[in-house]
């Protein structure tokens, strides 16, 4: 039995008729009966049975059909895929990320990758977390870099690294001679941090309420230059990733450490669960676990 005798097998079945079977395939009503009476030597058993209304499919036909069209649908996966590699010097992999992973994991991540694997090449762009979701979700990337909560259900998830957030002000700030940070402290002072297309939004305002800070939210914005930027200009506090705020910040601000420990964004490399691995997948994969077990960069 081979992929021919399937796929001539699952026309005949569709159509009910070996003369229309021969159209679509390209041949003659005589190959297409030699083809499925091939198909029946080996299985053993009839296929079709005969009428005034044309060809009727047995319980076996029936049988084999949900079969066959698996079987087939699997074939032409593996065959595209060799092809995609035998005739492509480079395969590309689609990676979204939430802002500010691409600086955490340094170029280095990126050459290295290279230098083991010189036939992959890495197309990362960044995005809010929501809209990331939907790029999973539909297949227009392979992987993302996401944070903490994960749906776990319909995405498989391995953790890279985590890091906490400091507050960042003007050294002509009230707050500027503070060594620590508690959430009380920011009571009457506008605050600018990244905004509701981000995940951790809703937590972090929970968290702030709940450590007794009622927020008076000055701007929301991704891109954390500006949040120490408007630090800098003394338009108010700012909320941000502590390897990116010392990153931006310079000898006009502070950047001050919060007293909750636990205010830190865990973040995962994420992947569909029902989507199989292809090998420039499962390479991406596992050197990115190894990786970052070996250099663990910037952590705070």
């Amino acid at each position: 039995m081979d992929e021919r005798l399937l796929g001539c097998f699952v026309r005949v079945y569709e159509l009910g008729s070996i003369h229309k079977a021969a159209e679509k395939l390209f041949v003659t009503p005589q190959a297409v009966s030699k083809m499925i009476k091939k198909l029946e030597d080996e299985l053993g058993r009839s296929l079709f049975t005969r009428s005034p209304q044309g060809l009727n499919p047995t319980v076996y036909a029936h049988k084999l059909y949900s079969t066959a069209n698996v079987i087939l649908s699997e074939y032409e996966r593996i065959k595209g895929e060799f092809l995609e590699e035998s005739f492509s010097a480079v395969f590309t992999l689609h990676i979204a990320t939430t802002y500010g992973v691409p600086k955490y994991l340094t170029l280095k991540f990126v050459t290295d990758f290279y230098d083991r694997y010189p036939d992959i090449h890495l197309d990362l762009v960044e995005y809010p977390e929501y809209p990331i979701y939907d790029m999973l979700h539909s297949g227009r990337v392979d992987f993302a870099f996401l944070p903490q909560p994960v749906d776990l259900i319909n995405y498989e998830a391995e953790f890279c690294f985590s890091h906490d957030f400091r507050a960042i002000v003007s050294r002509r700030h009230p707050l500027a001679s503070h060594s620590i940070l508690r959430y009380p402290d920011l009571n009457g002072y506008p605050i600018i941090l990244k905004g509701r297309d981000f995940s951790l939004y809703p937590h972090n305002i929970t968290r702030f309420v709940k450590g007794g800070l009622q927020p008076e939210i000055l701007l929301e914005i991704s891109d954390d230059s500006l949040i120490v930027e408007a630090a800098r200009q003394n338009r108010g506090v700012g909320i941000s990733a502590t390897f990116l705020a010392e990153e931006y910040a310079d000898e006009q601000v502070v950047t001050i450490p919060f007293e909750d420990k636990t205010f830190v964004r865990n973040v995962f490399l994420v992947h569909r669960r029902d989507q199989k691995m292809s090998r420039a997948q499962e390479s991406f994969w596992h050197f990115t676990a190894e990786w970052l077990r070996q250099n663990k960069p910037q952590q705070m």
